[in-house]
């Protein structure tokens, strides 16, 4: 029976002879062998005609990174021992990634973890932009309709004691950022039945939580 370490060893290899490889040593390069596939065998050299020079250069790199020094590369030290643009590394690695010779991993930085909990603790950009548009009048509207949901222009109007323009206008406002909509009511008369008006689920959401924001 094959030892654990056996196993894990010839995985690695298989994996890394897909590749030129550039011992830091300076020692002979390693021979190209078969690696198994899903659909059967494919030759090593029928990965390489899937690869451009420069996106074999990157894959050897990133191998020898990773099997023989036990790290992660990264797009700046790739950048920068190839001599190119990282914007240009990154194309490469995904174009390579299409192949399945590499998995592309995205990880945040400290200051990335950082920058993402102070902006947990912000008002989301659209939120911010959705209270500058909600006027006193408005989250009346609006609150009004998510207590009273399917209420009409007229209801609106002479719940709240608001003019009709007050009523058109605060009405229009909501439907413009989506925070209610609007469809024919039940005939209560002759002639066409009347527009009601109910929040949407983002509008429900805000009629809750930021009624004292959007007044301010």
């Amino acid at each position: 029976m094959r030892r654990a370490s056996d196993t894990t060893r010839g995985a690695a290899e298989s994996y890394a002879d897909v590749v030129r490889q550039r011992p830091a040593a300076g020692g002979p390069r390693k021979r190209l062998r078969l690696l198994a596939t899903f659909g059967g065998r494919m030759h090593s050299s029928d990965w390489s005609r899937l690869l451009t020079e420069r996106q074999r250069e990157v894959l050897s790199i990133v191998v020898e990174n990773k099997v023989y020094r036990n790290r992660d590369s990264k797009i700046p030290e790739l950048a920068a021992q190839m001599g190119i643009a990282p914007a240009a590394v990154a194309k490469h690695l995904l174009e390579i990634e299409k192949t399945a010779l590499l998995n592309v991993v995205v990880s945040p930085s400290e200051q990335g973890k950082r920058v993402y909990e102070r902006l947990e603790l912000e008002p989301r950009p659209e939120q911010k932009q959705t209270a500058e548009v909600l006027g006193p009048n408005t989250v009346t509207i609006l609150r009004f309709l998510h207590v009273h949901p399917d209420a009409s222009t007229t209801e609106v109007a002479e719940e709240l004691g608001l003019s009709e323009y007050t009523t058109v206008n605060g009405l229009r406002v909501l439907m413009a950022v989506q925070l209610i909509t609007k469809q024919r009511g039940p005939a209560v008369r002759r002639g066409v039945p009347p527009y009601v008006y109910r929040p949407t689920a983002h509008g429900e959401d805000l009629a809750v939580r930021f009624p004292a924001e959007a007044t301010a």
